[in-house]
């Protein structure tokens, strides 16, 4: 009788044990599928957001060089399209983006149409430096850009606790 019950409660401890092991086997398994998608979803997203940036940066460096091509007497037409196109991009900018590169986007549409007064009024030289102001405000929509779309693991963050590793004297 003794050997029965300890063989009862031998198969009732390996079959819990079974089942434990399984049950944490599968939800480890799904944690990690879990966390597969949501990496996998953020790769997407920034590539998504990859190519609308750089489509977007495209289209205002066409704008530039529109307006460029208007100041040397050179126009060709693409004036309405290359800014229509920067128009709809930086719309669309403007819904993903994250502040920095969506307040950056506003400004470097801002400088450019600043720059498209003179251009169209024959002011060369105010047109000039407004052209200039616009390149530098595209320069910082491209570094918001970097900044968030670099990943974070990718980020350097300096450690404020850090210990010299040598003694002053």
């Amino acid at each position: 009788m003794d050997a029965a019950l300890a063989g009862l409660l031998g198969t009732m401890i390996g079959a819990i044990s079974g089942f434990s092991g399984a049950w944490l086997a599968q939800r480890g398994q799904v944690r990690m599928q879990r966390e597969q998608r949501a990496y996998d979803e953020r790769v997407r997203w920034l590539d998504d957001k990859r190519h609308l940036y750089r489509d977007l940066l495209l289209a205002v460096f066409g704008w530039h060089d529109a307006l460029i091509s208007i100041m040397q007497d050179e126009a060709d037409g693409t004036l309405h399209d290359t800014r229509a196109a920067a128009y709809k991009l930086g719309v669309e900018t403007d819904l993903i983006a994250s502040e920095p590169v969506r307040l950056a986007a506003v400004d470097m549409r801002k400088k450019l149409l600043a720059a498209q007064g003179p251009i169209l009024h024959g002011e060369a030289t105010s047109a000039q430096d407004a052209l200039k102001r616009a390149i530098v405000a595209a320069d910082a929509f491209e570094e918001a850009v970097r900044s968030e779309l670099i990943a974070p693991s990718d980020r350097y963050v300096p450690k404020l606790d850090a210990q010299p590793t040598r003694e002053l004297e």
